[in-house]
């Protein structure tokens, strides 16, 4: 479909408007799968967790620079929408959701340390979400 005359050129994928009020919500569900990550031990359910956390973060970022958030079924929709925000944590947000079907659905667990990662991605892209928010 051709570009409307005034558009900017969009990142690919479906997405949905979102304001601020919206942001700060994916920012308390950011929180809040963060909080059962850092509570939990088993691998799987710390990295599944915080990968939930890092993909609310990234919505609440997208929500108020872009003013729309990733829906689209293809995780790497979300990373090119970040990715117009910004490209660091655009690559976080890649690196823990490389991990999303290993921790969710395969059946070798992920390992401790893999987990530890996928909180750490999460925090920073928690960290910068609030930034963006709470200022």
């Amino acid at each position: 479909r051709p570009a409307e005359a005034g558009t900017v050129s969009r990142a690919k994928g479906v997405r949905k408007p979102c304001d601020v009020r919206r942001g700060r919500r994916r920012l308390v569900d950011a929180r809040q799968f963060m909080e059962a990550a850092e509570l939990l031990e088993a691998p799987d359910v710390v990295a599944t967790n915080a990968i939930q956390a890092a993909i609310a973060a990234s919505d609440a970022i997208t929500c108020v620079a872009l003013g729309e958030r990733s829906a689209d079924g293809s995780h790497a929709a979300a990373v090119d929408l970040l990715r117009r925000v910004d490209p660091s944590l655009a690559a976080v947000l890649k690196r823990s959701l490389d991990r999303k079907t290993q921790a969710a659905y395969e059946s070798e667990d992920i390992s401790a340390s893999v987990a530890d990662s996928c909180v750490k991605w999460a925090r920073k892209l928690l960290v910068a979400a609030e930034g963006r928010l709470e200022s």
